[in-house]
């Protein structure tokens, strides 16, 4: 069960996360957020949140694993426009807000581009988001967010032992999913409201967060294996990447 007058109780925001849809089972908060802007039902800063997400999803087609009422599955709803080359920063905006709450929470995350949460290695959330575009402009966005909070090693499935991690085998001990909710969508906001003026602070907090800065990593291009040095992203959020001694950039890979 999800409290959401704790998560409001504990907000410091504006807007984001006044209005809050709750569920206690979903197959997708992304879905949901969706099928709420498209009966005009949703607010920007609306949150969609769930107990118990059943298919979640994740970059590239694959599915968000998340242990009933022990993981976060939560969506936020961007109804306000933002051009194209701004919105890009907007997954790792996401990606700092939640790593900063793991921090004031006991943990020591780093992020992997562009879109994972780790701890010493091994995943323990993703950002997920979805928009649609009219012309230069972002026009409305979902931004999902799946994170393992309370989950003990025997909650993972076996395929997933090696890989997967939580907040609270990290940190030590359980923590209240409400509170970690709040924290972030209060980071967030701050990011969101930082976007038109400041995008360089996203960037810049977000590049002393990456673990695999000035680093060998790998990805495939057209089903050919690249390797190359992480150096930097750009304004756009995208990766900098040197293969042979030539700077490249990718808007869209999955680093292995």
């Amino acid at each position: 069960m999800i409290f959401t007058n704790l998560i409001k109780t504990n907000l410091r925001t504006k807007q984001f996360g006044r209005d809050i849809e709750y569920y206690q089972r979903l197959e997708s908060t992304n879905v949901e957020a969706w099928e709420l802007i498209q009966n005009g039902e949703a607010s920007h800063g609306m949150i969609v949140i769930t107990d118990y997400q059943t298919q979640g999803k994740g970059r590239g087609g694959n599915s968000w694993f998340m242990s009933p009422s022990k993981g976060l599955a939560l969506s936020l709803i961007l109804l306000e426009s933002i051009h194209l080359e701004k919105a890009g920063l907007i997954p790792l905006a996401a990606g700092v807000a939640m790593a900063k709450t793991l921090k004031n929470r006991g943990g020591s995350p780093t992020l992997k581009w562009p879109n994972d949460i780790l701890f010493h290695g091994k995943k323990t959330g993703g950002i997920l988001c979805e928009s649609k575009i009219s012309g230069k402009s972002v026009q409305s966005m979902v931004v999902g967010i799946g994170i393992n909070v309370n989950e003990t090693e025997i909650d993972f499935p076996d395929e997933l032992k090696e890989t997967a991690t939580s907040l609270s085998i990290e940190s030590g001990h359980t923590h209240q999913r409400e509170l970690v909710a709040a924290i972030f969508i209060t980071f967030f906001e701050q990011y969101w409201e930082m976007l038109q003026e400041f995008p360089e602070e996203i960037i810049n907090d977000w590049t002393s967060l990456c673990g695999h800065l000035g680093r060998s990593i790998t990805f495939n291009i057209k089903r050919e294996k690249q390797i190359g040095i992480f150096k930097s992203i750009n304004h756009k959020g995208e990766a900098c990447i040197t293969i042979g001694g030539d700077e490249k950039v990718y808007p869209s890979i999955i680093l292995e």
